[in-house]
């Protein structure tokens, strides 16, 4: 037979005899040297080749340095929509050289590239909102903290060049404010006095204010606002409108500059002079809006951040500036501060009531969160009265009340203006899709996530775009469409990178990792996961280390490093428990069960099971406990344990009979029963049974056909049906970097008498658990 010429991978048409690529009905324009080190890697796709080899191939006795292979490299990866951070194409295996890892599948004559021109292809890229991931499932919305407020802007004249009117769609973002003092007691300054001309502007009927604490993510310690950085910063935020500021000190007497930065580069500027810098953010507030013709505010909006009293005004501003660095015991200092002042001021008492949240103080926060949604239906301030209902949304959620929690965004969205508010209505959308999920209304979520995205991407909003993504990514991993789920990451990765947020970015690693993992490539999973938690400890983001923390333990623990397993999990669980944070602590103790079931300790994995189950109880996660149920049929079937298997069986029967999405759980169903038949001792039975599931022509999601798969080859060994487990098509996505099931196959193999191979598929499962991917880092305990 001829050597194939062409070459499929993913979205990618690669056509060596005319030296082209294509994807999604284009032509990639590629140089011909890095076409050159595409085909000499697909080539030898069968193992890694030596930078030696590489340059010899590439540029023959020629002297060349590294940095020219390495540019070569980065240009391949670009244009097969891959970087070195993903290495889902070619993958630098460190110490050997640079190996070709994608799936290729060879393509015969009668498929031809698309003639017609189409979308470029999607590369890497960035995520998501303020929503606490999960990763590996979905995206919790309430485990990350609340937005602070909605922010605002001030500024003077100094030029006659206005901006143009705001219309009803212009968003406006206030921008830190730069301390240019250079004293060190003034460092609040920057988030605080941002977050305080964002309480100070009010309500507009023509413009909508972009929330600080979206800003912050995005800007991070950035300390100069030009014109390429305000652009990037446009496509993050999806803002027409920035408010700059710089803060100095001569002597006594503070001076405030400001700029108002239009679209397109108009501005106005102007400077302040003042004794107190709160006053002059106040000032400028009340200032800009005469500027830009807005109406007044009404009284109880200035009154409310204390605007006539400078130091409440300040003791608000560093309330907002500890809010924003994520120090809640700073926060309710500053905002107790504020309220032993005037007791009627509801943005400070809905700034601790969110504080109290961080901080376990439940009761606490539901009563003041209470005081500020009265207040603000009796003032008839959707501003105000919007993130008091989101807070006490998010407390609803958190102790279990999921219709409670849908209920007060019912009422959230039914107080946001005629006009609407796209920003505002994102945010929500994205709550109530969380909160659906958690509900097993998978349907609904989907509709709720999809109008979300709509309405992100209509906003030009990068960052919102992020997050509604790695949200659709987890459903989609949920119904077992892993490829579906891995392209929507992408693109989130892509949209938080361009916003510029770390934390977007970290969580959409985190649920990268996990649908990596979904498909059988735990290295690149591992990989993933330790980009997470570096992210998230640079930021100090628990939350994210603790989800991507979780997902490293069960990656882990196939490649036999159950000790470096078992103490991060040990840890996170005592990070759990300090926290007071039952999900995590369910998450984590699922985790450990694995773990002991590996080691075949029946009796503490039933009880890390059991302990799961409670936790995610309590806080009514339907969906995780009907998937802890399967794991504990799944695990009693290793153990034998028949009275077991079947309580959880009946149990998962109870849980998934009826409701609007019952349909989700029905293809778990044939494999509950062919797993609490063989605990029952009928492994023929059982394994017939599986075998059929993964034959039949109707839908089975991918977590389904991999458990059906993986328990299925067990009881073919134990069967001593080994010709049946080599036979099965299924295992090869999954014998590249999963060492069950490369250990399956070396044991079906030895007991074929197929020595050689056997041998051979050892020393491949040796070579994986030395894999770089799974260095441990004992630092990373002291981080939880």
């Amino acid at each position: 037979m001829p050597t194939p010429s062409r070459f499929r991978t993913g979205e990618y048409l690669i056509d060596l005899g005319a030296r082209e690529i294509h994807c999604t009905g284009r032509t990639v324009e590629i140089e011909a040297k890095v076409f050159d080190l595409i085909a000499l890697l697909l080539h030898n796709r069968d193992r890694a080749l030596s930078k030696r080899e590489l340059n010899t191939a590439l540029w023959g006795d020629r002297p060349v340095t590294d940095a020219a292979l390495s540019q070569q490299l980065r240009k391949a990866r670009r244009a097969l929509g891959d970087d070195g951070d993903a290495q889902r194409v070619i993958r630098t295996v460190h110490g050997r050289g640079l190996r070709w890892v994608a799936p290729v599948v060879a393509v015969d004559g009668d498929e031809d590239a698309p003639a017609q021109a189409g979308p470029p292809p999607v590369a890497l890229a960035p995520v998501p909102p303020e929503t606490g991931p999960r990763t590996g499932a979905r995206i919790g919305y309430f485990a990350a903290a609340l937005a602070a407020l909605l922010l605002a802007a001030a500024l003077l004249l100094r030029h006659e060049s206005v901006p143009p009117a705001l219309g009803m769609t212009q968003r406006l973002a206030v921008l830190p404010v730069v301390d240019r003092s250079g004293e060190t007691a003034l460092a609040w300054t920057r988030n605080g006095l941002m977050g305080l001309m964002t309480s100070l502007f009010g309500r507009s009927e023509r413009i909508e204010i972009v929330a600080a604490g979206s800003v912050q993510a995005v800007v991070g310690d950035r300390a100069q606002f030009d014109a390429p950085t305000l652009q990037q910063l446009r496509r993050a935020l999806g803002a027409t409108h920035f408010l700059a500021g710089e803060l100095r000190r001569l002597g006594p007497v503070y001076e405030l500059d400001v700029r108002l930065i239009a679209d397109g580069g108009a501005e106005r500027r102007d400077t302040l002079h003042g004794s107190e810098p709160a006053a002059l953010a106040a000032d400028a507030v009340a200032r800009v809006r005469r500027w830009l013709d807005l109406d007044p505010p009404q009284p109880a909006d200035v009154g409310a951040a204390g605007s006539a009293n400078p130091f409440v005004a300040e003791a608000y501003a560093r309330g907002l500036d500890a809010q924003l660095r994520g120090d809640a015991p700073m926060a309710k200092k500053y905002f107790s501060i504020c309220l032993d002042h005037d007791p009627g001021l509801a943005w400070p008492r809905l700034g601790l009531a969110t504080a109290q949240a961080r901080s376990g103080e439940i009761a606490q926060s539901l009563d003041n969160a209470g005081k500020v949604a009265a207040a603000a239906r009796e003032r008839k301030d959707p501003d105000l009265l919007v993130p008091a209902l989101k807070q006490l949304a998010s407390l609803a959620f958190g102790r279990g009340d999921l219709d409670g929690a849908a209920a007060l965004l019912d009422e959230a969205l039914a107080a946001l203006p005629p006009q609407g508010r796209p920003l505002a209505l994102i945010d929500l959308l994205v709550a109530y899709g969380s909160v659906e999920d958690e509900r097993g209304r998978f349907g609904q979520s989907r509709r709720h996530f999809e109008r979300a995205l709509e309405l992100a991407r209509a906003a030009g909003s990068r960052r919102g775009e992020a997050s509604v993504l790695v949200n659709l990514a987890s459903l989609d991993n949920g119904a077992g469409d892993a490829a579906a789920a891995a392209s929507a990451l992408r693109t989130g990765l892509d949209a938080a990178r361009a916003a510029g947020d770390a934390y977007l970015e970290g969580a959409t690693l985190g649920n990268l990792g996990a649908t990596e993992a979904n498909q059988g490539r735990l290295l690149d999973a591992a990989a993933l996961f330790k980009q997470a938690i570096a992210l998230a400890r640079t930021r100090g983001d628990l939350n994210l280390q603790m989800l991507a923390g979780t997902q490293l333990v069960w990656t882990l623990a196939p490649f036999g490093q159950r000790e470096d397993a078992r103490q991060l999990a040990a840890q996170m669980l005592a990070a759990a428990e300090r926290e007071k944070n039952p999900y995590w602590q369910a998450d984590v103790r699922w985790a450990m069960a694995g773990l002991a079931a590996r080691r075949r300790d029946w009796p503490l994995a039933f009880d890390e099971l059991e302990q799961s189950r409670r936790l995610y109880a309590e806080a009514a996660m339907e969906r995780n406990i009907v998937q802890v149920l399967v794991d504990t049929v799944a695990i009693a079937a290793q153990a034998g344990d028949a009275p077991r298997a079947q309580a959880a069986a009946n149990e998962f029967r109870r849980l998934t009979a009826n409701g609007a999405d019952a349909a989700h759980w029905r293809p778990w169903q044939p494999l509950v029963a062919a797993l609490e038949r063989g605990a029952a001792g009928d492994l023929a039975g059982a394994a017939d049974d599986l075998a059929r599931l993964l034959d039949a022509d109707g839908p089975v999601n991918g977590a389904v056909a991999q458990a059906a798969l993986f328990q299925l080859g067990r009881w073919q060994l134990a069967l001593d049906r080994p010709a049946d487990l080599l036979a099965r098509p299924q295992w090869k996505p999954w014998l590249e970097q999963h060492p069950d099931a490369i250990a399956l196959r070396v044991a079906a193999l030895r007991a074929a008498g197929r020595t050689d191979e056997a041998e051979a598929g050892q020393a491949r499962l040796d070579q994986l658990a030395q894999s770089p991917e799974l260095e441990f880092d004992a630092s990373w305990l002291a981080a939880f």
